[in-house]
């Protein structure tokens, strides 16, 4: 026993000395490279002034002889009126107005909206109408009335006269003063400028520069009931790709905390309560620094204005907050979109002293009584007239409903998002150079639904896409087509009745039939879509995208310049006319039965690690289908075989032992994409589609498979070091450990043999 005791002890000193452990090896590793998009926006924390803006370098260039490219289609010749770039003022402008009366002298009401977006009339269930807010407002008796931002453009109805009918009607409500939206430059910066002479009351921001100088008046102090207000504007940065770039060209937008913090110390003292007319949003998309409620978090932590009633005021997001978030004696409000809700403030101010601060709603069901106020109402029907004569043209009956409301086009495809990219691919087919090889457009782009079993006019179809964007062809790289759709697929996720999904994001793309993205929501933003394949129009198939190759994208003009963040677009383009005239003429003459399905089709959400069709390829794109094999190794540069391809495409999987998939023929539809997801598209009825479910590598690794040569060689190198490198650590600790063993088995053993 003593022998075989000690031979044990003998052999494991002898491993341990000879064997060390793996981990004493020195480990390597490399960061993934990001496909994020670099935003290109530039943000100055510089206190705003009249002179230029030491942080930015705006161009010289002048936006305002350029025809604005989002304004709705009509006979008339957009402006070419020359904008001002007249410093504003640093005093600010006096505005004083007899008070209302009220029970309390020390009570202040404000009534407030954001976003109307040219809700001129009254939508039973959906929307009050400018006539009944006069009525409301009338009734209400407020101290002060704003609105904050995003109020000319959006229906057809008030887009038809650049917002000038919204102003009128406005202007007859009786507001004291609204902040600059980033929609207020969709008709151009011109068009912006005269809202200024339009409205007869203040249109304000604090951080809107052109030039390098201020182009709105940052701030107006309003009297009311022997109280001064200093009621200030800001705008949110986004607006740099939340307009056309085109109309907005020289114009910076400086940080809003820092931009609305200077003129409040310019305030302080003249005034006894703040009123933040902000256009910031609460968007969960939208940096944490230019939102409203980190303005109104920064504000109410300000020593400078501890006890000051700090009203913010707040737009951009369509966010209803009903009762408004409090801290301190800072508040923030906002009433959603659409003039659904019209937003209600009241506090006590004594001195300069805010208590008993509240906010509630006055929503559109609480309106149904209410009688429209007869010289607004008269404003709204001239403006109806006026549109009804040029956009009655009824186009098609439609027989299915088209969804286009804002929670499923910025989030998810829907139909009517499949037909417009349907319409827009078709028209490249005639109206380009050369046909589009797919087509892509922003869900924040489509406004509204058409309901199914009407008659659609051209007004409806206008009410969808209201912003008179054109069709554009523009060529993209592979690798930026990438970039595009993790762009697109980068909103926050959200958990809604149990499922995981994108929150609201209107650079979500809606595309056309001729592609497919596959894409995983466990993955981080900027790493989510796997697997992309386009339609070879030769031969009717199905084929990965391919990296190295330009692609001909059909969009809009907006896209194509890089707005909604898409800075990876850009370059030479063609363009055609408006995106509703192609829009219309494509529902006159299509089949729009194909689009009754609303399952799930091209954008698809699954998981990387599943089988899915599509591997990204840097091979030379062919006629033919070649077999093409997913395997560990370095992909080959030969030319594929020039034989008739087969109707089975049979691929490896990486491992050996996995059982291979055929490639299944089917007509009119396409066959699921994975085992558990099944959907399908319904094409044209002419279309007859094969598509390959072959097991292949997930997209992120494909992307790497051309170099994987040089990562093994180098991984071969950096074993080869570390086994040269000395023994530290857990390791050196094995073999102490060993010795030590050793050591008292043979104590044991003496002790034993005494």
């Amino acid at each position: 026993m003593k022998r075989i005791t000690s031979f044990i002890l003998l052999l494991t000193l002898i491993i341990a000395m000879v064997f060390p452990a793996p981990f004493a090896f020195a480990a390597v590793t490399q960061a993934a490279p990001t496909t994020e998009v670099p935003t290109t926006e530039v943000v100055t924390t510089e206190v705003p002034t009249t002179e230029v803006p030491t942080t930015t370098a705006p161009t010289s260039e002048a936006a305002t002889t350029e025809v604005a490219t989002t304004e709705v289609p009509t006979t008339e010749a957009a402006t070419t009126e020359a904008a001002t770039t007249e410093a504003a003022t640093t005093e600010a402008p006096m505005m004083t107005t007899a008070a209302p009366g009220t029970t309390n002298p020390d009570t202040v009401t404000i009534l407030h909206t954001n976003d109307m977006h040219g809700r001129l009339d009254a939508e039973d269930g959906r929307v009050i109408g400018m006539a009944k807010l006069k009525t409301i407002k009338d009734n209400v008796q407020p101290t002060l009335m704003f609105d904050s931002g995003d109020a000319f453009q959006g229906l057809p109805l008030s887009n038809f006269s650049k917002g000038a009918d919204m102003a009128k009607a406005m202007n007859a409500v009786g507001y004291d003063a609204m902040t600059v939206g980033n929609h207020e430059f969709d008709f151009g910066f011109a068009m912006a400028m005269q809202y200024k002479q339009l409205l007869n009351f203040p249109i304000i921001s604090s951080n809107v520069y052109k030039d390098g100088k201020s182009v709105f008046a940052p701030s107006t102090i309003i009297e009311k009931n022997g109280k001064k207000f200093g009621v200030i504007g800001v705008t949110t940065p986004e607006t740099a790709t939340k307009t056309h770039p085109n109309n907005i060209l020289g114009v910076t937008f400086l940080d809003p905390v820092a931009s609305v913090t200077a003129e409040m110390k310019k305030l302080q003292g003249q005034v006894d309560a703040f009123i933040i007319l902000s256009h910031l949003g609460i968007d969960s998309t939208t940096k944490l620094e230019w939102r409203g409620d980190n303005l109104m978090n920064n504000l109410a932590s300000n020593k400078d204005f501890l006890n000051n009633a700090i009203i913010v005021l707040d737009g951009h997001s369509h966010s209803v907050i009903e009762n408004g978030q409090l801290k301190n004696t800072a508040l923030l409000a906002q009433t959603g979109t659409a003039l659904a809700n019209i937003g209600k403030v009241t506090f006590d101010l004594q001195g300069k002293n805010a208590t008993n601060i509240t906010a509630s709603m006055i929503k559109e069901a609480d309106t149904k009584d209410v009688t429209q106020d007869e010289a607004v109402k008269a404003i709204v029907e001239t403006a109806k007239a006026n549109f009804g004569k040029a956009t009655s043209e009824v186009v098609f009956h439609n027989p299915v409903p088209l969804q286009g409301e804002r929670s499923d086009v910025r989030t998810r495809e829907t139909n009517l998002g499949n037909a417009i990219a349907d319409a827009m691919e078709a028209y490249s087919e005639t109206g380009f150079d050369t046909a589009g090889d797919f087509a892509v457009t922003n869900g924040g782009g489509i406004r509204a639904s058409i309901d199914g079993n009407k008659d659609v006019t051209v007004g409806d179809i206008i009410k969808v896409l209201p912003f008179g964007n054109t069709i554009t062809q523009i060529q993209v790289k592979g690798t930026d087509v990438v970039a595009m759709f993790e762009h697109a697929l980068s909103a926050p996720t959200i958990e809604k009745d149990g499922q995981v999904g994108l929150d609201a994001n209107g650079a979500f793309l809606h595309i056309s039939k001729s592609i497919k993205v596959h894409y995983d929501l466990t993955k981080p933003a900027g790493e989510r879509v796997y697997a992309i394949e386009v339609l070879n129009k030769q031969t009717n198939k199905f084929e990965p995208l391919q990296l190295d190759k330009t692609y001909k994208v059909v969009t809009n003009d907006f896209l194509a310049v890089g707005g909604d963040g898409y800075t990876m677009l850009g370059g030479p383009r063609e363009e055609g006319p408006s995106l509703d005239t192609v829009v219309r003429n494509y529902f006159k003459a299509a089949d729009m039965t194909a689009y009754q399905s609303t399952e799930l089709q091209r954008i698809l959400a699954g998981t990387a690690s599943e089988n899915v069709p599509g591997e990204v390829t840097t091979e030379t794109p062919t006629t033919e289908v070649p077999t093409v094999e997913a395997t560990t190794e370095t992909p080959t540069t030969e030319a594929p075989t020039t034989e008739a391809p087969t109707d089975e495409a049979t691929t490896e999987t990486p491992t050996t032992e996995a059982p291979t998939d055929e490639a299944t023929m089917v007509e009119d539809t396409i066959e699921t994409v994975t085992t558990e997801q099944p959907t399908s598209i319904q094409d044209t009825p002419a279309a007859s589609v094969e598509v390959k479910h072959d097991n292949v590598i997930p997209f992120d690794q494909a992307v790497k498979q051309k170099d994987k040569s040089q990562h093994d060689a180098k991984a071969q190198t950096d074993k080869e070091t570390a086994h040269q490198l000395p023994i530290t650590g857990e390791a050196a600790g094995t073999g102490a450990a060993a010795i030590g063993l050793f050591g008292l088995g043979l104590y044991l053993i003496k002790r034993k043999s005494a």
